[in-house]
């Protein structure tokens, strides 16, 4: 699909109004990557009304670098103590970078600190949903080196979100497992679209997982309710396309057992029981529909 509208109007107006969105990213030990991550931020051909990076109490030369940044007008930098790594504060540190926004904005981006975007990024994601306001959220496809990563929903780094309907489910993330994914399903649930733009792509300079090793992916797909066969297929296709490493398969399956078995720790809490329901109900319509494709493809070879 186009990422946007060829016409002749600006796509990113409505009315004589243009508009505009701020992003948010969080960063820990990142010096390797961030410099690039913000460059590509501040070079986008639609810029950004504001930027605030949250650092999640680097030990490295990220604060070095994020120094060098604070004298521009529009970006923010927001440092935290050193408490150790820990995946678990990223939705907290992402809800404290969107509070320390202090612009009027339409649309709110989230980055992640090992990404570059193309110039065109922004501009190409809000001019896709200018077009179509079901799109609650949208991203483009990341890419690590020559290597195009299967996502087939908006990605957690990259993505767009209406801020209309960011605001309507709370204005942040929760702070447990599966915080991304339930963003998108709370999307559908409401009766929105979410959108990949297949032609857009972004370099994700880390591999997948390299900070985490996968270990609250197993967990996310409990607490969000994912049907026991959906959960499986996902297994077997990261086995299937090596897109995780073995190390990376163990802990998403000993997180989904885990989970399963109950635990008293709130960031691997269950999510409630009418979005799981819900999410449990679309994955089971999507597994009907493959095997009904699957018979009728028997049926004709017959």
């Amino acid at each position: 699909m186009r990422a946007g509208p060829r016409t002749g109007r600006d796509p990113v107006k409505m009315g004589n109004k243009k508009m505009t969105y701020a992003v948010i990213v969080a960063t820990r030990n990142g010096a390797s990557t961030i410099k690039q991550t913000i460059d590509s931020i501040l070079q986008q051909s639609l810029q950004a009304a504001q930027i605030c990076v949250v650092d999640d109490g680097s030990t490295d030369e990220t604060p070095s670098i994020l120094n060098t940044f604070r004298d521009r007008d529009r970006l923010r930098i927001v440092s935290r103590p050193d408490w150790g790594y820990d995946i678990r504060r990223v939705p907290s540190n992402l809800n404290l970078a969107y509070a320390s926004l202090d612009v009027a904005f339409d649309y709110l981006m989230i980055s992640g600190d090992d990404c570059v975007y193309p110039k065109e990024y922004a501009h190409s994601l809000i001019s896709c949903m200018a077009s179509d306001p079901s799109i609650a959220v949208a991203s483009g496809r990341p890419r690590t080196g020559s290597n195009v990563l299967a996502e087939h929903t908006p990605s957690g780094s990259g993505r767009m979100i209406r801020r209309f309907f960011w605001r309507s489910v709370g204005e942040n993330y929760p702070v447990k497992v599966g915080w991304e994914a339930w963003l998108l399903y709370r999307a559908l649930e409401e009766g929105f679209a979410i959108r990949l733009c297949e032609d857009l792509n972004y370099e994700h300079l880390r591999p997948r997982g390299s900070m985490h090793q996968f270990a609250y992916w197993g967990s996310a797909m409990y607490s969000l309710g994912y049907h026991p066969l959906y959960a499986l297929g996902r297994l077997v296709k990261n086995v299937v396309k090596m897109e995780i490493t073995p190390a990376g398969l163990v802990n998403m399956l000993i997180g989904y057992v885990l989970a399963f078995l109950g635990s008293s720790d709130p960031f691997i809490s269950t999510f409630e029981q009418s979005l799981r329901d819900y999410v449990r109900a679309l994955q089971a319509r999507r597994i009907s529909g493959i095997v009904s494709g699957l018979i009728r493809r028997l049926n004709r070879q017959i």
